[in-house]
């Protein structure tokens, strides 16, 4: 998808604005009432405040593109928040500080981050034909985007490759997150059959680290950028699957119900990272866990091992984060129908 901007302005939407900044919340994250996260979330240290902040606020938070204020829903007490909408980009979880058909430019301050969220909410939009109501979210940290400089240096892991029968219970909130229940009867991979659900838990780790340092306990993990499967079969070699199951670079959903189910492409075991408050309330880590569907047809989230002949195949499962870091493992699997 091409991007295109009002101005050629790149950097972040807190100080300092030139630097890189902690993103504990991931672009299409699991979210509670069966949703994506249509953007990114970027830290904030509620607990150390910029000088001048007014009561109930703590950092100052800056537009990414200039251009007038298309939406904008104030802020009413200490412990509520709004949103300011300025060209493609969105800023939730904020006290605007500028008013709607107001003209900004980039960098100038729009609003400031609400104390309690630990973050500002950053959501990026496409509009077809230049229509906001049909706005197409897409992620805001993608290398041809204006949120720089973000490096990551480290590659996706790949913790487990797994099979289970079909499965998809209802989605439920524990502790304010999303969470997919264990689901499914473990399979033997050297005797699989009719419908399989495999599944891969992957996870990328980050190299940058900031402030987390200080308080290890909101130090998550974000989810692969794009995760691809090819099946070989070991006979003659001969690939028979070879395609991307899951990307992250444009929302798979429109606002609004979701054309693909939920559970399309996260699979039973899935929790959401806890919330910024949450971790800190209970002293604990908040890194969830992300289990991949690897073979998510259009509804119809399984393998059907029936439609290839019985024998021994190899499954490869590739993953890249949004720095273009790649890993890869593969299993060996036995057809027995």
């Amino acid at each position: 998808m091409v991007r295109t901007y009002a101005d050629d302005y790149r950097g972040w939407p807190i100080a300092p604005r030139k630097k890189q900044h902690l993103v504990r919340g991931s672009f299409l994250d699991p979210r509670t009432s069966e949703n994506y996260h249509h953007g990114i979330d970027v830290s904030v240290r509620d607990d150390r405040p910029e000088r001048g902040a007014p009561l109930g606020r703590t950092h100052r938070v800056y537009a990414l593109e200039g251009g007038r204020v298309w939406k904008v829903d104030d802020a009413t007490g200490p412990g509520d928040d709004g949103l300011v909408r300025v060209g493609h980009f969105g800023y939730g979880h904020v006290d605007p500080v500028v008013k709607l058909g107001q003209r900004v430019s980039p960098g100038q301050l729009i609003g400031w981050t609400v104390e309690g969220q630990w973050h500002v909410h950053v959501t990026e939009w496409h509009f077809p034909r230049g229509d906001r109501e049909r706005r197409v979210a897409v992620n805001p940290l993608s290398r041809r985007g204006k949120v720089a400089p973000y490096v990551d240096l480290f590659p996706p892991v790949i913790r487990e490759i797994r099979f289970f029968t079909p499965a998809s219970p209802p989605w439920t909130s524990g502790l304010g997150r999303a969470v997919f229940p264990d689901a499914g009867f473990p399979l033997d991979p050297d005797r699989l059959s009719s419908l399989v659900d495999v599944r891969a838990r992957i996870e990328d780790p980050q190299s940058f680290q900031g402030w987390y340092r200080d308080v290890p306990v909101l130090g998550t993990g974000h989810h692969p950028a794009r995760v691809h499967v090819t099946v070989t079969r070991l006979q003659d070699r001969t690939r028979v699957v070879d395609r991307d199951v899951f990307k992250s670079d444009v929302t798979l959903a429109p606002e609004g119900p979701a054309p693909i189910p939920f559970s399309h492409h996260y699979a039973p075991g899935t929790r959401q990272n806890l919330r910024a408050k949450t971790a800190l309330k209970l002293g604990r880590q908040g890194q969830g866990a992300l289990w991949f569907r690897l073979f998510a047809e259009p509804f119809i989230p399984y393998w059907n091992t029936t439609l290839l002949p019985n024998g021994r195949y190899r499954i490869k499962v590739s993953a890249w984060d949004l720095a273009g870091n790649r890993t890869s493992d593969s299993v060996d699997v036995g057809l027995n129908n």
